[in-house]
């Protein structure tokens, strides 16, 4: 009994001094442990949302560019954009072999911020207004009286492509969206024409319909002929390489197909130009697989042309270094693109630590 209150006694009088450092101690190896264990999870977690941001901004961006290039048929061929050794992008050879082109048939636009080249346009074809539709180029016109010789044709006077509402009725054409102001259209035709030289086609030019191009002010489709828009575009014969000024012009010399009767089409298109505009003059490495040069932070932008100028700015990615354009082949029509972003490299601090 006398040994059972001495052990009371000890046990009363609480820790001694070397217990309560060695439980000091391993409270601060958990502590530690802890502490360390959270700032881990936490930069973890803040690379994950970094890279997620980048991924989710990245991605929503090429899926717009990607629905624009759903419709991008009425770039070939049709408009004149270089690529980055001087050689026309959107050449398309439908009908000869590889070995009748001279020179690579491979094509690629790289657009950068620390270089001139800061912008690249191309046409789509503007489908939430409608599908192509045939157009019977009789509606354009009025139509004088027979003369009584056969071998002389009835007088035309060019009113509108719109006359009588041919375009937007719904007995007709029924495209309503197709004519209204600032819309711009395209006229083509089916027929692939190419330069005769001495009485002998020219294989090595890419062939191309007739086309022309303007937007709707009023009754009238104003050419883009004598803009910078319309500069871009091929507005030529392709056999004559005489130029087509006006929608009257386009349809008295549409070809014919196969002999028979001319087939016109109309479409709606966009203008489209993705431009980047530099924010930062510090240059950093991209994140491009391989990439060993040094890029400007940039943001890249889609601006549509219409009503006779580029307007509804929308910013489609931050942080950008390049954008790239490529084709396998201009026997193909297929394009492949990519948004190349700068390497996040800013140092971000842990809250709450």
């Amino acid at each position: 009994m006398k040994n059972l209150n001495m052990i009371v006694k000890v046990n009363n009088r609480g820790f001694t001094a070397i217990e309560v450092m060695v439980g000091i101690g391993l409270m601060a190896l958990v502590t530690a442990a802890i502490v360390s264990t959270q700032v881990v999870v936490s930069k973890d977690q803040n690379d994950l949302r970094v890279k997620l941001d980048q991924e989710i901004d990245q991605s929503l961006a090429e899926r717009i560019i990607f629905s624009d290039f759903n419709g991008i048929e009425p770039s070939y061929n049709n408009i004149r954009i270089k690529d980055d050794n001087g050689l026309s992008f959107f050449d398309y050879y439908p009908d000869v072999p590889a070995n009748m082109i001279n020179g690579s048939l491979q094509r690629t636009v790289t657009v950068k911020g620390n270089t001139p080249v800061l912008e690249v346009s191309v046409v789509s074809q503007d489908l939430s207004l409608g599908s192509t539709m045939n157009y019977d180029p009789t509606a354009a016109y009025d139509i004088g009286p027979a003369p009584t010789d056969f071998n002389i044709a009835a007088s035309l006077n060019f009113k509108s492509l719109n006359k009588n509402n041919w375009i937007t009725s719904p007995q007709l054409g029924n495209r309503p969206g197709f004519w209204s102001d600032g819309v711009t259209l395209m006229l083509d035709t089916p027929a692939k024409l190419r330069p005769v030289v001495n009485g002998k086609m020219d294989m090595s030019i890419p062939p191309r319909s007739p086309i022309f191009v303007g937007y709707v002010q009023g009754s009238a489709l104003v050419s883009l002929g004598g803009t910078d828009v319309g500069s871009m575009f091929n507005l030529t014969n392709p056999e004559t390489l005489a130029p087509i000024g006006s929608a009257d012009e386009f349809l008295r010399n549409a070809p014919s197909i196969g002999g028979g009767q001319t087939l016109i089409r109309l479409k709606a298109i966009k203008v489209i130009k993705y431009y980047l505009e530099p924010q930062k003059s510090v240059e950093a490495d991209c994140q491009e697989a391989g990439s060993s040069n040094k890029y400007y932070h940039s943001n890249l932008y889609k601006i549509v042309y219409r009503n006779g100028k580029y307007s509804g700015s929308q910013m489609l990615a931050d942080k950008v270094c390049s954008f790239v354009m490529h084709r396998d082949s201009i026997l193909k029509r297929l394009i492949y693109f990519k948004i190349n972003k700068v390497k996040d490299t800013l140092k971000e601090n842990t809250a709450g630590l």
